[in-house]
């Protein structure tokens, strides 16, 4: 890694250290920052106004659940990634036309194909398809909303990311059991802290992440 690359990403680190997710790379000279939606505009700022980098595009990725973008800097020859993330149910994130004019045009572009709109763009007329497509939301390259569980398997999944197991003991058999005077089998269900042990185990693995599992309402995202 050259000196030049270190101190970029290190002055990053200094100033929104909290706020990144991930670091890898496209290629060995080609670094990848991950950072939340939120602190996107001010990442993007930092490398413009400190760094003197340079915009070449965006790219926008449908995964099904998310969508990611990625705003490919240059800097006197170095390319840096910024990628970020937004929830499809939200399609929104803040524009970088205050900083960078240029951005607009591949902004609507993207806001046109993926139905993602860009707030506070300086210009946000639809760019390549017609204005009555966007609003429809007719986006041709938007996917329609899914994840990896299957249709069958999803009943499963929340049961056992609500309950910390798929089936729970019949009372039938409780009821044997208990006659027999044999020992109250210890469950999820019975023992909240074996249930929290699962579900941070779900968060360090990023489980929840790759089902699309939404804590709030107790159920899948799609």
């Amino acid at each position: 890694m050259e000196t030049k690359e270190k101190d970029i990403l290190q002055n990053l680190r200094n100033q929104i250290g909290d706020a990144i997710h991930k670091e890898s790379r496209m290629a060995s000279d080609n670094p990848v920052i991950e950072v939340t939606k939120d602190k996107l505009v001010e990442t993007i700022k930092i490398l413009v106004e400190t760094h003197k980098a340079r915009l070449c595009t965006i790219s926008a990725v449908d995964n099904g659940l998310d969508f990611e973008l990625i705003y490919h800097m240059s800097i006197k020859g170095l390319m840096i990634h910024v990628k970020t993330s937004v929830k499809k149910e939200e399609s929104k994130v803040s524009s970088v036309t205050g900083i960078i004019p240029g951005a607009m045009t591949v902004e609507r572009e993207i806001w046109d194909l993926f139905q993602i709109e860009f707030d506070g763009i300086s210009d946000p007329r639809p760019l390549t398809l017609p204005k009555e497509w966007r609003e429809n939301k007719n986006a041709p390259l938007r996917k329609p909303m899914g994840g990896i569980v299957a249709e069958y398997q999803k009943p499963t999944v929340e049961t056992l990311m609500e309950q910390g197991q798929v089936f729970s003991m019949p009372s039938t058999v409780k009821t044997n059991r208990e006659k027999m005077k044999l020992p109250e089998v210890k469950t999820t269900m019975t023992r909240p802290e074996a249930l929290k042990e699962i579900h941070d185990v779900a968060h360090l693995v990023k489980f929840d992440e790759k089902v699309g599992y939404n804590w709030d309402k107790k159920k899948l995202r799609y």
